[in-house]
């Protein structure tokens, strides 16, 4: 249960590289649906920053790489999507928001924004009860690939850390991992890959599960930039916040 509700969660970091439609970035994690006692849902905010008029798309997919078909509304309450597909139109300065539509289990992937200018965007993570009602909600910055990158950790007390990580490449990510305490030592290592423009959602305690209760950072690296992002969950889930990725040498 708790792997499920975090993977079901966790995501959502922005990322700007070239494409050809001009300008993509990313959502390594998309999370929408229903599961026992609650649910969880995504909101997408994007905004034209550039003087030009931007057309573009976001393309959703899921973890295995198959097309992710899932029912977004926008801020008018009318339907967005099409198939895996949401189209936008943005004047400049324009802002969209898009919601996703609880209407099936919980299902997860992520999501490639593409446009003809400099769109950029975040993300805002919802924990509804049973009832339909707002339990807690996160929010998370834009963030860019980093090739080598680091997340703050604290597990102690009976909190966890958690982090996704996706990988925008047409390679597979071959990345290694440290732990390391508050007085800057290696406490373990470990080696993961994902593959070609998929993506994982992992608990600390997942990837070094010998390792005590820490307070400090995981940092992990690979030859080609990924995104990601962590988030720092209290006992019993709830409330929860997000752990920006650092950069690192």
């Amino acid at each position: 249960m708790k792997r499920a509700v975090f993977a079901f969660m966790l995501g959502a970091c922005f990322s700007a590289v070239g494409s050809a439609q001009g300008f993509t970035f990313y959502y390594p994690q998309i999370a929408s649906g229903t599961f026992d006692g609650g649910a969880w849902q995504t909101t997408i905010f994007i905004t034209n920053t550039s003087n030009s008029f931007a057309t573009g798309q976001i393309t959703f997919t899921q973890t295995d790489g198959a097309p992710f078909h899932m029912s977004w509304i926008d801020d008018r309450g009318q339907g967005a999507s099409n198939g895996n597909v949401i189209t936008f139109q943005l004047g400049a300065g324009e802002s969209r928001k898009f919601l996703s539509v609880i209407d099936a289990p919980l299902r997860t992937g992520y999501a490639a924004v593409s446009a003809s200018a400099p769109v950029l965007g975040t993300a805002m993570f919802t924990l509804l009860d049973g009832g339909g009602r707002m339990l807690g909600e996160a929010g998370v910055p834009a963030a860019i690939p980093l090739g080598r990158q680091a997340v703050f950790v604290d597990t102690t007390n009976g909190y966890m850390t958690g982090m996704a990580i996706a990988n925008p490449n047409s390679s597979q990510l071959e990345i290694t991992f440290e732990l390391i305490n508050t007085a800057g030592q290696k406490v373990a290592v470990t080696h993961r890959n994902i593959p070609a423009f998929q993506h994982m959602a992992i608990f600390i305690h997942e990837l070094f599960p010998e390792a005590p209760p820490i307070v400090g950072r995981i940092q992990f690296w690979c030859k080609n930039p990924m995104v990601a992002v962590g988030l720092r969950f209290a006992p019993g889930w709830s409330p929860f916040t997000t752990l920006p990725p650092v950069a690192i040498q």
